[in-house]
């Protein structure tokens, strides 16, 4: 997985390949709520606890 951020627009990316998993305002990195939604999404996390 892959986050970028695009300054221009403000925008976070968290992609894995050529699949787009989130892509919002805010970073993911300080939202765990975020990545735990796109872990759960591809099947990677069973439970989150938050």
């Amino acid at each position: 997985m892959k986050i970028k951020h695009i300054q221009s627009m403000d925008l976070w990316l968290l992609t894995k390949g050529d699949k787009v998993l989130y892509r919002g305002k805010r970073n993911p990195w300080k939202s765990p709520g975020i990545i735990a939604s796109v872990l759960r999404s591809e099947g990677k996390l069973f439970r989150y606890f938050g």
